[in-house]
């Protein structure tokens, strides 16, 4: 199937699941919708791509794209400060929200909340519903009454809650965890996790997060681990869904920084 062909395949699902919508194809991969005089674009890159690499779950990839779509066709109620997580983004996302935004006719505010973590990172702060990641505006701070310098160690302490049982994969200096598939790129942020009691790596902490359902981590001082890792990371961000980075980092005592 093209991407044209599951672009319609996608819109014929949202027509079914919300009638009073009017949804029409922008172009290969976007939709545009029209709900209550609200006009909003949607991409079906990232669901194309799972679609791809898993054919035969057409139907599940669609269900589950649909449903997050849904809240956009829903009332927004009040944030839970208690659900405010970090997101880690490639910088280049800021370009592509601004593009996206401009062709929608937006003058303001289109970057929502975020800082920079690295020359190639940044924190986008969001609140995870239940079906949905709703992606946080400066207003909602000022509503909420939270200082933007607060805002990540509330948001680390909440995705530190949500994630209750990372699983660690692998040995021998290299590992990867598993946490759900949503935000295991954010798991740097959560220092506790880095520990060599629990990932016994040789040399300082090196790691990967070519899409945010991957995190690969191995030592400074282990060439192979590096190898093995930066080989898993390319073939990832090449082929995978939701790109983060393709680069490698290493930890330098505060954050993790790009590693040549």
């Amino acid at each position: 199937m093209t991407v044209k062909e599951f672009t319609r395949i996608y819109l014929d699902s949202l027509s079914v699941r919300f009638p009073t919508a009017k949804f029409n194809i922008v172009d290969d991969s976007t939709i545009e919708s029209n709900f209550q005089n609200k006009v909003t674009r949607t991409s079906v890159d990232n669901a194309f791509k799972d679609y791809l690499s898993e054919p035969d779950s057409l139907q599940r990839i669609l269900s589950n794209s649909v449903s997050v779509a849904s809240e956009l066709y829903n009332p927004m109620g009040k944030i839970n400060v208690d659900r405010i997580i970090p997101i880690i983004k490639p910088i280049e996302y800021l370009d592509d929200i601004r593009n996206v935004a401009k062709k929608m006719g937006a003058s303001k505010d289109v970057e929502g909340v975020y800082e920079k973590y690295n020359d190639q990172l940044i924190i986008v702060y969001a609140e995870d519903t239940k079906s949905n990641i709703r992606y946080l505006t400066h207003d909602d701070l000022k509503t909420l009454s939270i200082n933007p310098d607060s805002l990540k160690k509330i948001a680390a302490g909440n995705l530190e809650k949500l994630l209750t049982s990372i699983k660690i994969k692998g040995g021998k200096g290299v590992y990867m965890l598993m946490a759900g598939g949503d935000y295991e790129a954010s798991i740097i942020l959560l220092d506790n996790v880095f520990t060599k009691e629990s990932l016994p790596v040789n040399g300082n902490f090196v790691i990967a997060i070519p899409n945010r359902d991957m995190l690969l981590i191995t030592g400074s001082n282990d060439k192979d681990g590096i190898s093995k890792i930066h080989e898993l990371a390319q073939k990832s961000y090449s082929t995978g869904s939701y790109q983060v980075s393709d680069y490698l980092y290493k930890w330098n005592g505060k954050a993790f920084e790009k590693y040549e």
